[in-house]
């Protein structure tokens, strides 16, 4: 793991740090930011809107041309300038959700993800579940 990557709460120096990966400002309305994200290969645009809320949480909205994506009561990001994607995280005890938004504009949702898989054998995993196993592992890496 690249040691730029780290879980980190949100706070009033979230929204610059994202600003600085993705190398765009976002737009501040009352209680939220909100920026237009292009990919130069597609041609297709997605808006990233983060709402914050009561203690520290936030509503995470992801709009396209054809999906609305929403991650509720998510607590913490991680930033990847590696890989030039944040990873918002909602998760419980034994359930992880994340939705990780790219620098060039792709997104991907998983969802009530069981924390289990994380550490399992990857090779052990159905393809299915392979997937959101090895993009949200990175979260369990660094608590």
């Amino acid at each position: 793991m690249n040691a730029t990557e780290n879980k980190q709460r949100f706070d009033n120096d979230s929204v610059s740090r994202i600003e600085e990966l993705f190398n765009t400002k976002f737009e501040k309305s009352e209680s939220s930011y909100s920026v237009k994200i292009k990919n130069q290969k597609s041609n297709t645009v997605i808006f990233l809107e983060i709402l914050i809320e009561n203690g520290n949480e936030c509503l995470i909205s992801v709009y396209t041309s054809n999906c609305h994506l929403q991650l509720q009561s998510c607590s913490s990001f991680l930033i990847s300038e590696m890989l030039e994607e944040v990873i918002f995280i909602s998760e419980t005890k034994d359930k992880i959700s994340g939705l990780i938004i790219s620098k060039q504009g792709d997104c991907s949702l998983y969802s009530n993800v069981d924390k289990s898989i994380l550490n399992k054998d990857f090779s052990e995993l159905n393809s299915e579940k392979l997937l959101s196993a090895v993009a949200l592992s990175v979260t369990e890496s660094v608590n």
